[in-house]
């Protein structure tokens, strides 16, 4: 039974070498029927032997597959979400136009990445070439895949150890070449040579001569007082120092440092939620390849509603409404009142604008905590800013892929303006 190769080229997604796939260039009736009749006992045996069985055409079809489909594609049509894909999706990426031709129905297993990003190449065994003799084709195909994938890795691993080898030959004698030169250096007295030292007798020698001078050295006090404060500010003791304090504790934190330190706890809490929530959302691989057989590659970006109670609309993503805290969307609006975008260190200037959202959003909150709010927003030191934006990044990915929402947070570059790339145009503000 022939054992073949394909190579793909530019295929949209890293395919795992435990992967199998089912491939045709056409539609054969007779095989689909036996692929589909036979579908539970192909993943199971092929999850026996540490494998998975992709049939392209139910592949839509899997648990979770319609929310993992929403979130990176929030704008189709439940009817959308019945289609379903080909088994010759993989035939436009084959490198060969003869094979491509010819390709007979197909198995392909262990891809793996060859050459430019986006070649990979796979095994393939042809479906006719499996003989139903005794009614076990499923059977002859384990045996076959098993031992074609052990002969495989017999021969790259004495690929690998003919190259190591190789290697270690040039290694050897490109050593001795040099070692040659060398000798052939040394044997020649240089007239001008300095005389020999025992270097390790004078680096020692050295060594005493500092740590004498040291213990009597008296360090400078603007320098000493400078370098003390340093270690006090990040709760470490002065180990330059000659006089040794006599309190061994650390100085106890103010409480905007501790304030400081818990805001960032929350921001990292904050992002590490969310790549859980996207871990569990996101496609990958093949389904995400299998999304783009019948998704439109110019996607459409959804206009937004902000309604007269500030809530946040997105009408063409079935209407989804994005939902986060008060200050976090205080931010947000400002903004989006700002395309050009805003610089970090100049938030201070934007504090009565700011404040004024603020007292929109939360009409009923002492005037003094929503003053101490917006303060510790602004302020260029401080994390309570990075933290809101966080939270803003949380809400629109938690809804939708980042590819989308990344048009409609904030971003940008240290030192330079923050923005919303998203069109003004697409925005609008009910009265």
């Amino acid at each position: 039974m022939a054992v073949n190769e394909i190579l793909f080229k530019e295929l949209p997604f890293r395919p795992d070498r435990n992967q199998v796939f089912y491939i045709e260039n056409g539609y054969d009736g007779e095989v689909n029927d036996f692929i589909r009749s036979h579908y539970i006992d192909l993943k199971s045996m092929f999850r026996h032997i540490g494998m998975d069985f992709y049939y392209l055409p139910y592949l839509l079809r899997e648990q979770d597959i319609e929310a993992k489909v929403r979130y990176y594609a929030p704008y189709l049509s439940p009817k959308l979400l019945v289609q379903k894909v080909q088994s010759n999706a993989f035939v436009p990426f084959i490198s060969d136009t003869v094979v491509k031709a010819n390709l007979k129905p197909s198995f392909l297993f262990e891809g793996r990445q060859e050459g430019y990003l986006g070649d990979v190449r796979f095994l393939t065994i042809a479906f006719d070439s499996l003989i139903d003799c005794n009614g076990a084709i499923i059977e002859q195909l384990m045996r076959l895949i098993i031992s074609t994938r052990e002969a495989f890795y017999v021969e790259e691993q004495e690929r690998r150890l003919q190259e190591s080898r190789k290697y270690e030959a040039e290694r050897q004698s490109m050593c001795r070449e040099i070692e040659e030169n060398m000798a052939c250096e040394m044997s020649m007295p240089c007239p001008s040579a300095a005389p020999d030292f025992d270097n390790c007798s004078v680096r020692e020698s050295r060594v005493r001569e500092e740590r004498e001078s040291h213990k009597d050295r008296k360090p400078s006090s603007k320098s000493d007082g400078m370098l003390s404060r340093l270690f006090n500010r990040f709760g470490m003791k002065d180990s330059l120092s000659c006089e040794e304090s006599d309190d061994d504790e650390a100085p106890q934190k103010t409480p905007e440092e501790i304030e400081d330190e818990q805001s960032l706890i929350e921001t990292a809490k904050v992002l590490r939620d969310l790549r859980m929530t996207v871990q569990k959302l996101r496609l990958e691989g093949v389904s995400l390849m299998a999304i783009h057989e019948y998704i439109d590659k110019q996607e459409p970006l959804s206009r937004m509603t902000i309604t007269s109670d500030y809530r946040i609309f997105l009408p063409d993503y079935n209407n989804m409404e994005i939902e986060m805290g008060a200050l976090p969307k205080a931010i947000y609006f400002l903004y989006l009142r700002y395309p050009e975008g805003i610089i970090y260190k100049h938030m201070p200037d934007y504090y009565n604008e700011l404040l004024n959202i603020y007292k929109q959003l939360r009409p009923n909150t002492d005037e003094a905590r929503l003053n101490l709010t917006i303060t510790k927003v602004v302020n260029p030191l401080g994390n309570a800013l990075n933290e809101n934006i966080a939270r803003i990044r949380k809400a629109f990915v938690e809804k939708f892929d980042e590819h989308l929402a990344n048009k409609y947070i904030i971003t940008g570059e240290r030192g330079l303006q923050y923005s919303i790339p998203l069109d003004r145009d697409l925005i609008t503000w009910e009265e």
